[in-house]
């Protein structure tokens, strides 16, 4: 009942790649004008997601909320707002018959119980060439995006020389935004990767 999200970017040349599985993200920074605007490189695989959410249905999942499975909310009500704003108690998968296995992603590697109702590894496999107009990417895990839309990452990376002192800062702001909205944390993980020189090779 345990598997992993999984983001992975390979550079060829000037060409990124960017293969997403599940709900971590990918994020290119790009210079328009004076500022650095964050553009999303992978899409989160969630019910939110309109395309998702029917995919695993056909599959045989229920797509419910925490408290629409306990009976606290009507669960014919599928509306759930999108991830930026109504992610408390977002949309999850469960078997027909059970209470499990409750995954808020729709896709990821590994978890076998969940493969059986539509969650499956496939990638969703994006590329971009990048200029000078694009000096960092960030990939991370959900746990840093949970709270801090992609624009606030980018951001919180322009306030810093030093790439270590950029993760440092996100990853701290995650934490303590995660104990303030739960008694606990999930996975914070964060690369930052520099664009300085680039070659053809």
């Amino acid at each position: 009942m345990s598997g992993t999200t999984a983001i992975t970017a390979l550079l060829i040349g000037d060409k990124l790649y960017v293969a997403n599985v599940g709900d971590s993200r990918a994020v290119l920074a790009v210079k328009e004008g004076n500022k650095i605007v964050g553009q999303d490189l992978s899409r989160d695989q969630t019910p939110f997601r309109v395309d998702e959410c029917e995919r695993v249905k056909l599959c045989g999942a229920r797509v419910l909320s925490v408290d629409q499975v306990e009976g606290l909310k009507d669960p014919g009500i599928q509306s759930w707002g999108d991830e930026e704003t109504e992610g408390g108690d977002p949309p999850r998968l469960w078997v027909q018959d059970g209470m499990y296995p409750g995954t808020a992603f729709t896709r990821s590697v590994g978890d076998r119980l969940a493969e059986k109702i539509g969650v499956v590894a496939d990638p969703e496999v994006s590329m971009v060439e990048l200029s000078a107009k694009h000096p960092f990417f960030v990939v991370a895990s959900d746990g840093v995006f949970e709270f801090l839309p992609s624009q606030t990452v980018v951001d919180m990376v322009t306030k810093y020389a030093d790439p270590r002192d950029a993760c440092s800062a996100i990853a701290t702001e995650s934490y303590k935004l995660w104990l303030e909205h739960e008694n606990r944390t999930d996975d914070i993980t964060i690369i930052l990767v520099q664009i300085k020189e680039l070659t053809n090779r």
